[in-house]
């Protein structure tokens, strides 16, 4: 019988996705201030990385067939450019509010609007990983911690605006489409969820520290919002809180006899944008109450989105 719990799990992560982009970091204050930075810049931040490790999981097996490797990089390649397409609308009106400078609207062209890069990355990763697929486990370790760690410092050192000085630093960061891209957080993670039947055991060994991780992964959050750091993408415990995530889901008896729709986790991601747009005209109220009213509302429409547009796609397969 098929294990739904990981079908189950990317929509779960899906969900964390949208409470990431409405929720705030910086306009609420007291309580209410530090709660919503938890949730956007911590709490969420698990879903992405969770999304690569579960490519790579599924693509450990397929590293040595180009055609299928050419196939899967097409057909995301494919649902990026449909989804530039959708969404192009939004970033035109987003470039008439002067919500970004044409250099900043160019830049989201290529590596896609808002959530769309993780598309775009993800196909320039599965590329890096095909190139690296002969090389030894301990290499590839070594490339994992050698990018997440790049990644965090560099991240660290942008938010924190300890490079304002440095022009040609910043520029490179928003070239390369931030330190949250193909090279930094993608192929790290696919590169560890490719590697699962290498850490799974010892992995399985830390189900105790779960609960712990994550009381150590609020208060790294908490330390980045008394220092009034912006949004965080990379986080230090989040690599081994992903793989302790899947693991204990890989491992866990189905939660779930029934079908799990194997597009509704891509659904949420792709539609929920314009949920959040449609449901902020009705409710433009910025509360910390109204704003998580707004957030279960947001998940409706999104899966009312994608209900409508997975029947548009049974008989034009190109939205999911």
């Amino acid at each position: 019988m098929r294990n739904n719990n990981i079908d189950i799990l990317k929509i779960i992560m899906a969900f964390l996705v949208v409470a990431l982009h409405m929720f705030p970091v910086t306009k609420l204050k007291g309580l209410e201030g530090l709660i919503s930075y938890e949730i956007a810049s911590g709490i969420t931040r698990i879903a992405v990385p969770t999304f690569f490790l579960i490519s790579g999981y599924f693509l450990r097996n397929k590293l040595n067939d180009t055609v299928y490797l050419w196939k899967y990089a097409k057909r995301i390649l494919l649902l990026y450019v449909v989804w530039q397409i959708l969404y192009l609308p939004d970033l035109l009106h987003a470039y008439r509010l002067g919500w970004f400078k044409q250099t900043g609207m160019i830049l989201k062209l290529v590596y896609g609007y808002w959530h769309l890069w993780y598309l775009l990355a993800t196909v320039l990763a599965v590329g890096l990983l095909y190139t690296v697929r002969n090389c030894s486990l301990k290499t590839k370790w070594t490339i994992v911690t050698i990018l997440l760690t790049i990644g965090y410092v560099f991240q660290i050192a942008i938010q924190a605006d300890l490079l304002h000085r440095y022009l040609n630093v910043q520029f490179v960061y928003e070239l390369m489409g931030t330190s949250r891209n193909y090279l930094f957080f993608a192929l790290p993670m696919l590169l560890i969820g490719t590697l699962y039947e290498s850490w799974k055991r010892a992995v399985s060994k830390l189900k105790s520290f779960y609960i712990p991780l994550w009381i150590v992964l609020f208060v790294e959050v908490g330390l980045y919002y008394a220092f009034k750091v912006k949004a965080m993408d990379f986080l230090i415990v989040l690599p081994l809180l992903s793989m302790l995530t899947f693991h204990i889901a890989h491992q866990a008896k189905s939660v779930t006899t029934g079908t799990v729709s194997s597009t509704l986790s891509l659904g949420i991601y792709l539609t929920h944008p314009y949920a959040i747009r449609l449901v902020s005209e009705f409710l433009p109220q910025k509360t910390f109450g109204i704003i998580v009213v707004k957030y279960f509302l947001v998940c409706l429409t999104a899966i009312l989105f994608w209900w409508i547009l997975d029947k548009i796609n049974k008989k034009i397969p190109y939205l999911f």
